[in-house]
């Protein structure tokens, strides 16, 4: 697994792709960061971090469309198709790798922290709550742009794909709350119980349940076993 990681973070600064998600995340938030702390001299990150985390939800295409669906173009993928490499190893490579860039540039916004901590008080356990509200909520949004990467062998495809299932899961999230109906009286439970930004507004908010943590986790993990999943049927295909 390490030796496609490193292959895929490679991959990522051998290209623009990396620096131009790079950029488009350090210049955005700088941004944010400017209209909602600097300006108003408020060390309240809830702000910075929810448009941070919009816009990741339009970027992560960048990070995502090419891990599978331009192998399978170039039949690059036989690679570990027609090898014994576990697959759940080549999955898991490529979402640490994506994830990786993520971190990266993450780590570039403890900049504005800096600048913020020299005018106003910072408190430590809130900007913890906001870095792992977003790393979780940024896994999860990784995981469904694997997935649809994997599904296809096109990257604008693989990248339309995964913009529409995260808007879906967030006009979903939306519609929880007036969704009733006689007919489907469960589906309000149903659409909130698939809620990532209400689980990512209550850690960034302090209130870390392990309930809310585990959520993530498991969202992520089970797209990510449905990605080796279509991988596994290709391979099968292929004896």
């Amino acid at each position: 697994m390490l030796g496609i990681i490193k292959r895929e973070w490679r991959a990522y600064f051998c290209t623009p792709v990396g620096y131009v998600f790079i950029a488009i995340f350090w210049l955005l938030g700088a941004a944010f960061f400017f209209l909602y702390n600097v300006l108003a001299a408020s060390a309240d990150l809830s702000a910075l971090f929810g448009n941070l985390s919009y816009l990741f939800m339009l970027i992560s295409p960048l990070l995502t469309m090419r891990l599978f669906s331009e192998e399978r173009r170039q039949k690059t993928d036989l690679l570990y198709i027609s090898s014994p490499t576990p697959l759940s190893a080549v999955v898991a490579g490529k979402f640490v790798a994506a994830l990786g860039v993520l971190a990266a540039s993450l780590a570039g916004t403890a900049l504005y922290l800096v600048i913020l901590a020299l005018r106003v008080p910072l408190h430590a356990g809130a900007v913890a709550a906001h870095y792992l509200a977003f790393m979780l909520l940024g896994a999860a949004t990784i995981s469904v742009g694997v997935l649809m990467s994997a599904l296809t062998e096109n990257q604008i495809t693989a990248a339309v794909l995964t913009l529409a299932v995260n808007m879906l899961l967030q006009l979903a999230e939306m519609a929880s709350a007036s969704a009733a109906s006689p007919y489907l009286p469960f589906l309000p439970q149903l659409l909130s119980a698939i809620a990532l930004n209400q689980r990512y507004a209550q850690i960034a908010g302090g209130v870390i349940r392990p309930t809310d943590v585990g959520y993530f986790i498991a969202f992520t993990t089970a797209v990510l076993l449905c990605a080796g999943l279509v991988l596994a049927q290709r391979r099968q295909r292929r004896r």
